[in-house]
């Protein structure tokens, strides 16, 4: 082991371990002294690791501070528009019971409707004498129609009938054209006679028709007289056939006189006629019908005609 003292010069340069369970240290160089006091490294470790967290902390808290969001503007306010409802709430229905009403039933009883009067048709044998055309009449042709008066007469005139004085007369007059047959039907009784007179003022182009038939129509079985176109002062008296106009016999020229006076005289089965007084007689011509009509018109012919007269003396005698 040596002897030797430390040395005591400045040493530049080196450096010096301390290491061990030091617990003090002398250290002079330059004439300064130093004494270190050596403590315990690990809790002055913890102590400062808290307290630079603690300033970490304080420090972040800090800046944060300083960096405020900028404010944010409050939101705008949208009117709100407030709809008002106007319709009229609707009540709901209440369920209710369904009422069925008895039903009583009433005695039946007739119920008095208001009565129609007919209106009477005038009689035949009256008509014309009251200035009328009975509503016993038949137009014929069907075109024809004629218009209640309301008192058992037709309206006048019946195509070109009319009724005055007890008479019935007729006119017509027609251009050219083709032939046509117009007159008037009534029902005669079952048997009796009918009698009227003829006056012909104008007979140019037309025969003048008379007859008795099973129904209201010139096509039905039927008894037909004429009295052919031609001068009105001397005539003859034709019997001819509905259907064909065929001529089956007739009289011998008669003066008009004051009128022909013509008779049908009828029966259950048949129907005949004469020329009075006591000129001529037709043979019966048979028609098995209880309901008869007589007939009374005239034919006017092709092309002009010219048509006057009057029927009068009108009687039905059993």
């Amino acid at each position: 082991m040596s002897n030797q003292k430390p040395e005591t010069g400045k040493h530049e340069g080196k450096d010096v371990d301390v290491s061990g369970d030091v617990s003090g240290v002398f250290i002079s160089g330059d004439g300064n002294v130093v004494n270190l006091d050596k403590k315990p490294m690990q809790g002055w470790n913890l102590a400062a690791f808290a307290l630079l967290a603690v300033g970490i902390i304080a420090f972040v808290i800090f800046i944060l501070s300083k960096e405020k969001p900028a404010p944010v503007p409050p939101p705008t306010l949208v009117p709100v528009t407030v709809i008002i409802s106007t319709e009229t709430p609707q009540p709901t229905p209440l369920p209710t019971d369904t009422f069925e009403p008895t039903l009583t039933p009433l005695p039946l009883t007739d119920t008095p409707m208001p009565s129609v009067t007919p209106v009477v048709p005038v009689s035949l044998e009256e008509d014309w004498k009251a200035g009328c055309i009975s509503t016993l009449w038949r137009a014929y042709p069907s075109t024809v129609s004629p218009v209640e008066k309301g008192n058992g007469c037709w309206k006048e005139p019946v195509h070109v009938f009319s009724a005055e004085n007890g008479d019935l007369d007729f006119l017509s007059e027609r251009g050219n054209g083709s032939a046509e047959i117009y007159g008037l039907f009534a029902p005669l009784p079952e048997s009796g006679t009918v009698t009227f007179s003829v006056r012909l003022k104008h007979l140019e182009n037309a025969d003048l028709w008379m007859g008795v038939f099973a129904e209201p129509n010139l096509d039905s079985q039927g008894l037909l007289l004429t009295i052919l176109n031609g001068g009105v002062s001397k005539r003859s008296i034709v019997q001819k056939d509905p259907h064909t106009y065929a001529t089956i016999q007739g009289t011998q020229v008669l003066s008009q006189g004051n009128g022909f006076l013509i008779s049908f005289t009828v029966t259950p089965l048949s129907v005949s006629g004469r020329v009075n007084p006591h000129v001529f007689v037709w043979d019966p011509v048979s028609i098995p019908s209880p309901q008869k009509w007589i007939f009374l018109g005239y034919k006017g012919l092709r092309n002009a005609y010219h048509i006057e007269g009057t029927f009068l003396n009108f009687e039905v005698t059993p």
